[in-house]
């Protein structure tokens, strides 16, 4: 059944042979990287703030997350190894989860200010553990 015309296949180009990255994008990957962990790091450092100044760490986790995102997917394409991308996918993990409780704290509001009022106002550790009794109910489980 062959009337004489050729078929033409087409191959598809081999997934390595994308043509490599440059200098240039790869200094492109690694500032995402670094302003990544920037902010990661000054979210950790000032999670421990009262409120209101806790939605500064909260901005900066959202931030963060962003910009890991962002950087993760640079690795991805440049093809950086296989170290950067796990350390920042391992980043994000921890991003997300410092991100949530600060959400948290901020949807609970005037609970969270009350608790911080009573733990500034403790001056021994009776009234810590009074503070921790009273609103902190999952701690009485022990």
């Amino acid at each position: 059944m062959n009337d004489g015309t050729q078929h033409q296949t087409s191959t598809l180009p081999a997934p390595d042979s994308r043509p490599a990255p440059t200098d240039g994008q790869k200094r492109n990957a690694i500032q995402y990287v670094r302003v990544f962990w920037l902010l990661m790091i000054a979210s950790m450092l000032s999670s421990s703030m009262v409120l209101p100044w806790k939605l500064i760490p909260l901005a900066l986790g959202i931030g963060a997350l962003v910009v890991g995102i962002i950087a993760l997917v640079k690795l991805a394409k440049r093809r950086m190894g296989p170290l950067l991308p796990v350390l920042v996918s391992l980043g994000l993990v921890v991003t997300a989860l410092t991100t949530v409780g600060l959400a948290g704290m901020a949807v609970l509001w005037d609970e969270t200010m009350t608790y911080e009022s009573c733990m500034r106002s403790a001056l021994t550790l009776d009234g810590v553990e009074a503070c921790e009794a009273e609103y902190l109910p999952f701690q009485q489980v022990r």
